[in-house]
């Protein structure tokens, strides 16, 4: 009797340790899981935090025309985070205030890769476009911005400009080659005062703007 007594009390004893050991090895887990969770949200975070103060400290240094601080901060920041659109468009804000419009392309691209929704990084990128005498490619951003929002009056009026620059262009060219170059020079001039980058109609206007001189001194 004492014996089977003894039996029952050491099977519900082993039975009891085992659904303690199984307890806490459950708990176990779920508290590594817990603090990895915890770790992994402080840690982004930090890492949010990190890239936010890049940025702040970059757009005072931009508003008070320190450059190449700001460029830094922004540069850190996408180090940080290289998925962060915003560092990218500011940075391109940089490059432009810079004159360095072949790398304010490539970040506005980047911006748009990652946000497709943000307008402002194409109106940006096709304004740039359009000061480079890349009609075409500028025409296509508008277009693009004015399919989503037709009301982006910014858009309507720098495509309107874009056609009408590429136009002039058209007769420019069609002047020069028809040796009218003073036409052709008049044109190009108009041209310039948007598409100041762009130095196919720069050259062109210096040469027409010469040769209409040369036949005005012929002509008198």
């Amino acid at each position: 009797m004492f014996l089977s007594v003894l039996t029952s009390v050491s099977e519900q004893f082993t039975f009891r340790c085992r659904n303690f050991l199984l307890y806490l090895f459950v708990f176990c887990n779920f508290s590594k899981l817990l603090i990895i969770d915890v770790k992994g949200y402080e840690n982004g975070m930090k890492k949010t935090d990190i890239v936010n103060d890049y940025l702040e400290k970059g757009r005072v240094l931009l508003t008070t025309g320190q450059l190449a601080d700001a460029l830094t901060n922004f540069h850190s920041a996408i180090d940080a985070d290289p998925q962060s659109y915003l560092a990218y468009f500011r940075r391109a804000t940089v490059y432009l205030a810079m004159g360095k419009s072949k790398s304010a392309v490539s970040d506005l691209s980047k911006v748009i890769e990652l946000k497709p929704d943000f307008t402002g990084s194409r109106v940006q990128r096709g304004n740039v476009f359009l000061k480079q005498g890349d009609f075409n490619e500028a025409k296509i951003d508008f277009q693009t911005v004015l399919q989503s929002d037709s009301s982006n009056s910014e858009a309507h009026n720098l495509l309107d400009l874009t056609i009408r620059m590429s136009q002039k262009m058209q007769q420019a060219e069609n002047s020069f080659r028809n040796k009218d170059h003073t036409n052709a020079a008049e044109i190009f001039s108009e041209i310039i005062e948007v598409s100041f980058v762009n130095q196919k109609p720069k050259s062109i206007y210096i040469y027409g703007r010469d040769m209409g001189n040369i036949q005005n001194f012929l002509d008198v």
